[in-house]
């Protein structure tokens, strides 16, 4: 990736451009529908893969915020490099993971495949984010993904991505609010005796 230019194909270093993909999710898609529609807009975005990241915002010159990268704040990332054992005469290489102690992004999520499994990471803005936050969002990508690949006819829509322990939380835990009533006193009563308790509510 990032080696367009036969002059740069021999080259080793970091030859990435990031391409800011601007998705048409109307209508009501299947899971099918939405996947080709990604395609397409991924494809006609390598076309020009070759435009600096920093052309494209100062074409579009979107409103400037200093918390906020222009034009997005959730990046993906999708490495399909194959693993390789590097062979260099006198020396031995071997990867090393790099640990993300700083984002750039609210969300930067970066998946690969590996031994016929997808795996990644989800690293977040603790500022915005709690941890328990980012491990529910991780549950339902999951739980969407899933049913993206069980059924891919299945509007994008209907997917659940909820845990059958968190729609109990939601559903019934949460709106455990009935609550016995005085039935000596009519229904304006209540409300007077409301407002009274509570003048500035």
């Amino acid at each position: 990736a990032g080696r367009s230019r036969q002059e740069v194909e021999p080259l080793i270093g970091f030859f990435v451009n990031t391409l800011a993909l601007r998705m048409d999710l109307s209508g009501e898609l299947t899971v099918a529908e939405l996947l080709a529609r990604v395609r397409q807009t991924a494809l006609a975005a390598q076309e020009h893969q070759d435009l600096p990241f920093e052309q494209v915002v100062e074409i579009v010159q979107p409103p400037r915020r200093l918390a906020h990268t222009p034009l997005f704040q959730v990046i993906f990332a999708w490495q399909n490099n194959e693993s390789t054992d590097w062979k260099l005469p006198k020396l031995a290489v071997s990867p090393v993971d790099q640990v993300v102690d700083v984002v750039k992004f609210d969300l930067e999520l970066g998946l690969s495949e590996e031994e016929g499994r997808i795996v990644g990471a989800l690293n977040y803005a603790t500022a915005l984010f709690d941890p328990s936050t980012v491990e529910r969002q991780v549950e339902y990508l999951r739980a969407v993904l899933q049913a993206m690949v069980t059924n891919s006819q299945q509007p994008v829509g209907e997917i659940d991505i909820l845990s059958s322990t968190e729609r109990k939380l939601l559903l019934k835990t949460w709106n455990a609010t009935e609550t016995a009533y005085p039935d000596a006193l009519c229904l304006h009563q209540l409300f007077e005796q409301q407002v009274e308790q509570t003048p500035d509510a």
